[in-house]
């Protein structure tokens, strides 16, 4: 049972660096459209909105997890 316990706990912990590091990585995308190409660049702006589904996805596994 201990076993399971610490994987659980691994993988929220994973799950929450991937979530702060999504956000920091989707902060660097609206910088470098606002910033370098304004929002007009469609590339980044594209990039932006995967990051943006990344965030999403990871929140839906983070609950999910909570359920377990």
């Amino acid at each position: 049972m201990l076993e399971v316990e610490t994987r659980d706990a691994a993988r929220r912990e994973t799950l929450e660096e991937l979530s702060q590091l999504f956000c920091v990585v989707q902060e660097m995308g609206r910088r470098l459209s606002h910033e370098t190409h304004a929002k007009s660049y469609y590339p980044v702006r594209e990039l932006n909105e995967l990051l943006h589904q990344v965030r999403e996805k990871l929140d839906m596994i983070r609950q999910v997890q909570s359920n377990y």
